[in-house]
């Protein structure tokens, strides 16, 4: 295995994988009947890590059989078109993000450009979106729309329950190998985000509360998560074993409940327009959440903009 590889489970093997801008993704290579891997990075993340990956054991892209994507966003789908072409493998997606997975124009235009425009840096949109747009890679076609509820049998005693744990995006999913208390999250967890000095992503915080509840009532032994996601006082593994994964999950709530704490007072004090509230929510939050503050912008990073935005959305009349 290469030193990205972690084969923590008789079955399953985390391949950690390194794109552009500092960017990091967790994949899931689940050794079923059905040889399947969970997310596929970005466009190029099949050839540089995935091969490798799967030639230690002796095995192929032309051997897999099936992808599941934990959401639709650039950095877990864009390997699909890769894979798919090189395997003909089924591709399998949760319902609510396939058309995001499938159009560069709807993904930016939900999650991205917002991040530019409401800091008044439209020039940057054409440069960011050929960015995104070169990471989702070839074309696929999507064989299967999961739901809520779907039981995934893989085979060789991989039998995944399919939850509906979104939050980060509508469609992000969970799958759970109840035998083992294992979940694969994705980034339905994003703590207090994956880069330092960042905000975490969470664009739904009234959904976030529906996937910290959902797993919440888990039996939960062993928790992958889809980035090294920071946290409030734990290191920052992307699995965590134990009492570990309900520490972090809590810490996950507290992080949520800080960021929507600091928007309402923030509004509360007479910031009514977004970003004077977002500029004092953020210097409320840069010591609990240790964020690195532009002195331009008064703001976290442009990442997390985006995310402030839908807490603030919430106070409106």
């Amino acid at each position: 295995m290469t030193h990205t590889d972690f084969k923590f489970h008789p079955r399953i093997t985390q391949i950690g994988c390194y794109w552009g801008n500092g960017g990091h993704t967790e994949l899931y290579l689940l050794e079923g009947d059905r040889l399947t891997i969970i997310d596929t990075g970005v466009y190029d993340t099949p050839e540089r890590y995935l091969v490798p990956a799967l030639n230690a054991i002796g095995r192929e892209l032309a051997d897999l059989d099936l992808i599941i994507n934990t959401h639709g966003h650039h950095d877990h789908a864009g390997g699909n078109g890769a894979v798919a072409q090189a395997s003909g493998c089924e591709v399998w997606i949760p319902a609510e993000d396939v058309s995001i997975a499938l159009s560069l124009d709807e993904q930016f235009e939900t999650y991205f450009a917002d991040d530019y425009r409401l800091i008044g840096r439209e020039d940057l949109l054409v440069e960011e979106m050929e960015r995104i747009g070169t990471n989702m890679g070839e074309p696929f076609e999507v064989t299967r729309r999961l739901h809520h509820g779907d039981v995934l049998d893989l085979g060789n005693g991989l039998v995944f329950s399919v939850l509906q744990t979104p939050g980060h995006t509508p469609g992000s999913y969970s799958f759970y190998l109840e035998c083992d208390g294992l979940l694969i999250a994705g980034d339905a967890l994003p703590g207090a985000g994956s880069r330092i000095g960042n905000l975490p992503l969470i664009y739904y915080p009234d959904l976030y509360e529906t996937a910290l509840d959902r797993i919440e009532d888990l039996d939960l032994n062993v928790l992958c998560l889809g980035h090294h996601y920071r946290s409030l006082s734990m290191t920052r593994e992307s699995v965590k074993w134990g009492r570990d994964g309900k520490a972090y999950l809590r810490e996950c709530r507290e992080v949520s409940a800080l960021i929507g704490a600091a928007v309402e007072a923030a509004v509360l004090a007479g910031h009514a327009a977004f970003l004077p509230a977002a500029r004092a929510a953020t210097h409320a939050l840069a010591g609990p959440l240790s964020l690195v503050v532009d002195p331009e912008t008064g703001l976290a990073h442009s990442a997390g903009v985006a995310a402030l935005h839908a807490h603030w959305k919430r106070l409106q009349p």
